[in-house]
């Protein structure tokens, strides 16, 4: 095994890579027939544009430049086509980029072309074909792309009616409803794909942070288990390089290098075991929890919550921050501390103290699952002051003192 191959293969990993990936992968998740639907939508407002074209042709003083402009559409839509199939239908930075501009020259031949020509009942085609590709990719590329591509589109097409010298007035009502035709199916079909990828976010994130909940005190989160694994396989790697002499001994410089941070991360792995519980994995693994909640467990007493009481729990704060504002809901959770005077000499059940604040909800707008799922974890107060909630929960827990003292007995 050469020391590049183990260069590029070991070194730490952290979690927030772990999850940047992740959250990429999952914005492209559940859109592929979403985006046949709207692409098929898209062909046909290029279509109509087109037979629209092919009608007033005639009507055209000089048509040499609109007819520019449609062969530059048809040229940009097919090799974009080609270059889509080539690369898995998957729309790279650089030949968005070059459409955009391709695009741009179209609107801008079109528009050029048909200026002051409303008196022979000429509007722009081209123009409005633009709106009809940039509704055909909009599942390709995040929407906030298409919906600023669009929006540029509606500027190049509003300026041409500001400053056109109409001959009649009855135009501006065509050309008006060009302009929209062009632009309001992108913005809309932005909205709804917008709104869909969060769905499917929210919904994954919801069901892989779940799988926390029946994790036994000391086990590993996600993201750790997967790093150990990997590093685990990279230690196999190099200890095979040395077994079957592929690996001179002793190490070169740069390969001891890589074999000590390997170490290092081995070692910090068995340092860290079981100092982290269920649901602080749950709050570093969730793309939700992670960036709105934080989480206060110095006695890591969520370890002794029963697997009802923590399912409750965790839907609970993923309920309020999923369902809120993203942008200004906040949240956070305490555990504890116990009261120690109160359980001294009892063998009864322990009454684990919870705190939950949460700040940009609307008390009105929380959603009825929230006091179902806190109903779970024990008993609960609420109260509610400016877009704040703050809830008390008293979550009874068998005593692990008396659980050891009953296995010692036995």
């Amino acid at each position: 095994m050469s020391s590049d191959t183990l260069a590029g293969a070991v070194g730490p990993t952290r979690r927030y890579r772990h999850r940047r990936a992740l959250d990429r992968q999952r914005s492209t998740l559940g859109t592929r027939q979403l985006g046949i639907g709207l692409s098929v939508s898209g062909g046909v407002l290029v279509v109509s544009a087109a037979v629209r074209f092919v009608e007033d042709v005639a009507r055209y003083p000089d048509p040499v430049v609109p007819v520019l402009a449609w062969a530059v559409l048809l040229g940009a839509i097919g090799s974009t086509f080609v270059l889509l199939r080539r690369a898995g239908f998957h729309l790279t930075d650089r030949v968005f980029i070059a459409l955009l501009i391709e695009l741009g020259i179209v609107a801008t031949l079109d528009l050029a072309g048909v200026w002051g020509l409303d008196a022979s009942s000429v509007y722009p085609t081209a123009s409005a074909a633009v709106g009809g590709v940039l509704l055909a990719v909009v599942t390709l590329r995040p929407a906030r792309d298409i919906a600023a591509s669009t929006l540029v589109l509606a500027v190049l097409l509003v300026l041409s009616i500001l400053t056109a010298n109409r001959a009649e007035s009855t135009s501006l009502g065509v050309e008006l409803l060009i302009t929209a035709t062009a632009v309001a199916p992108p913005l809309i079909a932005c909205a709804i794909v917008s709104q869909y990828r969060r769905m499917v976010r929210l919904e994954l994130d919801r069901v892989m942070v779940a799988s926390t909940v029946d994790g036994v005190r000391d086990a590993l989160g996600f993201f750790d288990s997967e790093e150990l694994v990997t590093l685990d396989l990279e230690a196999e790697e190099l200890f095979d390089g040395v077994a079957d002499g592929s690996v001179d001994l002793p190490l070169s410089p740069e390969l001891a290098a890589r074999a000590s941070r390997l170490a290092t991360e081995l070692r910090r792995h068995l340092t860290a075991e079981g100092k982290e519980t269920w649901l602080e994995h749950a709050f570093q693994e969730s793309s939700v929890l992670s960036d709105g909640a934080k989480l206060r467990d110095p006695d890591r007493l969520a370890a002794y919550l029963a697997t009802d009481q923590r399912d409750g729990l965790l839907s609970a704060v993923w309920l309020l921050l999923g369902e809120a504002n993203a942008q200004s809901a906040t949240a956070v959770l305490t555990l504890g501390p116990l009261d120690r005077t109160e359980h001294q000499g009892r063998p009864g059940p322990l009454t684990i103290p919870i705190a939950l604040e949460a700040s940009g909800v609307q008390r009105a707008k929380v959603d009825p699952a929230v006091w179902e799922a806190l109903g779970r974890v024990g008993t609960y107060t609420d109260t509610y002051q400016k877009s704040r909630i703050r809830i008390t929960i008293d979550s009874s827990v068998d005593n692990p003192a008396a659980g050891q003292r009953k296995g010692e007995r036995s």
